[in-house]
């Protein structure tokens, strides 16, 4: 959190754009454009956290000293911030969001400011305004690999884009690329033009929800609209014959307006009432409205943190106390479960594959005496994570969520002949990798699948590439996973497959890198594995009991994969 956020802070937010916006007319100044891209991202998302108001009323209030580009991108920004912080989604994302916002007029400010003015572009402004993702691509590339999920996003915006606004549906399937493109249409939508023709932000939404065939981008602006709610701060507001400026709404459902009609004095009130409001962007060169007022005492811009979040850290603690090797009794796993009853309502559908009927548990007691207790704490574990993996937030949730689902169900297939091994057990350290890529590279996954198919290849690719991340520091994932699941031997197994030559390899390590194998088998059926790669296949096929592969993979193919969109 950014402390002690002040009116100069905001305003420079307008400055900074600006600045950035030029640099690509200063060619000797290029190595500086990412830098302070990165850094003028961090301090949309940081003031936005601390000073929400303030940022939304950018919405309503049009710079002229800035010119029209500039205003444009502060509002995409603005509409990025608002995105991701209803969507409750991590600073690294939000960052990467706003930055692609950044980097979308950063070498056509000259062109974007002639279209807003209705003037006619030359031959080589049309083929700068047509490859200005691709140049500004190329700029971010002189700056290294880590500017590349940026530029990714930026190769994908003018498809999303016409995707969004189109019909018959375009399958659309990143989510970071989809909210970036949304933005992008609303400020253009909403943002001051001096011909004319913009609208108010609550229009330019009802009209995009309407028109998008897109489900993802229907949500988030739901989602948009919930956080911010019926009036835009700075609105003008037609009230008791006076034109008032709207700040916010107080917890007793006051509204809090300003009378800035004033040079020298801003007067305050506070009432009731259903508003009429003009919530069309409009120039403004106060720089009370523009800056100072969103900090005064008088607007109260505490939140309580999502639910999802003290949630989680409940199941995180949870998990980290209950041991998979300790023996548990009722009175023990009731005591530790009756604060949360909905994991008691989901433990009773998850003892279903243990009774021959498919049936689920009545209760916690039921429940218990159908898994039996030595299988309970694997069982109560997974839960755990299913619903820590329920209350992600990522752009890629549906993707990332479906895969992981789908592994869990190749490794219930792997083990089905096995009386040895519980198939939750081993399941438990996928879903705690999975949690440890969307909490901290979650700019890196993709629905690429990144697997090389190379002879020479003597360690195991790791777990991550499913997931499209290529790279992956083993340190801090081992420190993870042994902190929150150490005392499953499973994990380990796990770790060790991803650091062990191939003829290193314990069994039960084997078992790790088959399901990786598999899992590219059931997405990539034509795949070709390499001759160790098929060692491991055969070895690992055997030890859990199946007599071929081809009946191992004929029963894949029945088995209900969800559709990995």
């Amino acid at each position: 959190m950014m402390e002690n956020v002040t009116p100069r802070d905001l305003a420079r937010l307008f400055d900074s754009t600006h600045q950035l916006l030029k640099l690509y007319y200063q060619k000797q100044k290029w190595s500086q454009i990412y830098p302070l891209l990165s850094n003028l991202a961090e301090r949309y998302y940081l003031i936005y956290q601390a000073c929400p108001k303030g940022m939304q009323a950018q919405l309503s209030l049009y710079v002229p000293n800035h010119g029209y580009t500039t205003n444009l991108v502060v509002n995409q920004c603005v509409i990025a911030c608002i995105l991701c912080r209803s969507l409750n989604y991590s600073q690294a994302i939000s960052e990467q969001i706003i930055s692609c916002c950044l980097a979308n007029y950063l070498c056509v400010q000259t062109q974007s400011n002639k279209l807003a003015a209705c003037e006619k572009l030359t031959l080589q402004d049309k083929k700068l305004w047509q490859n200005r993702h691709q140049l500004a691509a190329k700029l971010l590339q002189s700056s290294g690999p880590h500017t590349l999920s940026i530029q990714h996003l930026l190769a994908r915006l003018n498809k999303y884009k016409q995707a969004l606004l189109s019909a018959p549906k375009i399958m659309i399937y990143d989510g970071a690329t989809t909210l970036v493109a949304l933005a992008n249409i609303i400020a253009m939508n909403t943002t001051y033009r001096e011909p004319g023709g913009h609208i108010s932000i609550h229009k330019a939404l009802a009209d995009i929800y309407l028109r998008t065939p897109n489900e993802f981008a229907q949500n988030a602006i739901k989602a948009l609209i919930a956080h911010i709610g019926p009036y835009i701060p700075a609105s003008e507001v037609n009230y008791a014959e006076r034109i008032l400026i709207y700040l916010t709404t107080d917890e007793q459902g006051r509204h809090i307006l300003v009378d800035a009609s004033r040079p020298e004095k801003v007067r305050w009130h506070r009432i009731k009432a259903n508003l009429s409001i003009l919530d069309k962007q409009r120039t403004c060169k106060d720089t009370r409205l523009l800056y100072t007022v969103w900090f005064s005492e008088n607007i109260n811009f505490t939140e309580p943190p999502p639910i999802n979040q003290q949630r989680r850290q409940q199941y995180l603690a949870l998990i980290s106390d209950l041991k998979v090797s300790k023996e548990y009794s009722y009175r023990g796993l009731n005591k530790l479960l009756s604060p949360y009853p909905e994991l008691i309502t989901q433990l009773t559908i998850a003892a279903k594959p243990y009774n021959k009927e498919q049936q689920r548990a009545k209760d916690l007691r039921h429940c218990l005496s159908m898994v039996g207790y030595d299988n309970a704490p694997a069982i109560i574990q997974k839960v755990l994570f299913q619903r820590l993996v329920a209350t992600t937030t990522h752009p890629l949730f549906q993707h990332i969520s479906k895969r992981l689902e789908n592994m869990v169900r190749i490794i219930q297939a792997l083990f089905k002949h096995s009386d040895s091994v519980q198939f939750e057990h081993v399941s438990l350290p996928l879903y705690a990798y999975v949690l440890y890529l969307c909490e901290y590279q979650a700019t890196s996954l993709s629905r690429k699948t990144i697997f090389e198919q190379a002879e020479e290849h003597v360690i195991s690719p790791p777990l991550a590439c499913l997931f499209g991340v290529n790279h992956l520091d083993q340190a801090p994932l081992t420190e993870y996973l042994n902190q929150l699941i150490g005392d499953n031997v499973w994990t380990q197994h796990l770790l060790a497959s991803e650091q062990h030559k191939k003829q290193q390899l314990t069994i039960n390590e084997k078992h790790w890198i088959a399901i990786k194998l598999f899992t590219y088998y059931v997405f990539q059926p034509k795949a070709l594995f390499s001759s160790w790669q098929e060692q491991i296949i055969f070895d690992s096929l055997s030890a859990a009991g199946w007599d071929s592969k081809a009946n191992f993979y004929a029963y894949l193919k029945n088995c209900e994969f969800a559709d990995n969109f």
